[in-house]
C-alpha cells in the first residue's frame, strides 16, 4: 500500500483563517487550502504549488508547524503536513483545484477563529490548537498523532 502525502496552509488575512470552502452534494464545508504531493516533489514544492493554484499567490515565507499521520480505511496510511504561511505576494483570489474528485472548490472563506466550532471545519484536530498557536506564531513544531480518516 502506498502512503499518501498532504500538505496543508495556515494563513490569515485581516486576522482571519484563510479557508478554501468546499462542496460534496448538498453539504459545505471548510478546509486549509492544499492537497496531495506529486511523486517529484518536496513538500516545500507542493505547498507552493498548492497556494498558487488554489489562491493565487506566492509564499514568501513559511515554516512547518504540524504533523499528522492518518489511517486511511481499504487504503492504507497518510501524513499530512501543514505550514504556517507567515509572509506571501499577490493578491488572494479564487484559483482551482485540479484534483478531479466528487468534492467541488467554491471558494475562499475567511473565518474568525472563535467561530470555527459553529460551521463544518476540517480538520477537527486543528480547532483548538490554532487560537493557541496564532498567539506564539506558531513557534513550535506538534505532532498531531495518528488519527482514522475518514
Amino acid at each position: 500500500m502506498r502512503t499518501n502525502i498532504r500538505v496543508a496552509g495556515i494563513m490569515f488575512k485581516n486576522n482571519k483563517l484563510v479557508t478554501s470552502k468546499m462542496r460534496k452534494k448538498d453539504k459545505s464545508y471548510y478546509v486549509l487550502p492544499g492537497g496531495g504531493v506529486e511523486d517529484h516533489e518536496t513538500i516545500y514544492e507542493a505547498i507552493s504549488r498548492e497556494i498558487m493554484e488554489e489562491l493565487n499567490v506566492k509564499i514568501t515565507k513559511l515554516k512547518l508547524v504540524y504533523i499528522k499521520e492518518l489511517k486511511i480505511k481499504d487504503k492504507g496510511r497518510g501524513i499530512e503536513f501543514y505550514f504556517y504561511i507567515e509572509e506571501y505576494s499577490g493578491e488572494l483570489k479564487k484559483g482551482f483545484d485540479p484534483e478531479i474528485k466528487e468534492t467541488i472548490f467554491e471558494d475562499i472563506a475567511f473565518l474568525n477563529l472563535n467561530e470555527l466550532t459553529n460551521v463544518a471545519f476540517y480538520p477537527i484536530q486543528l480547532i483548538d490548537l490554532l487560537e493557541k498557536d496564532k498567539k506564539t506564531n506558531f513557534n513550535e513544531l506538534k505532532y498531531l498523532g495518528l488519527h482514522n480518516y475518514p
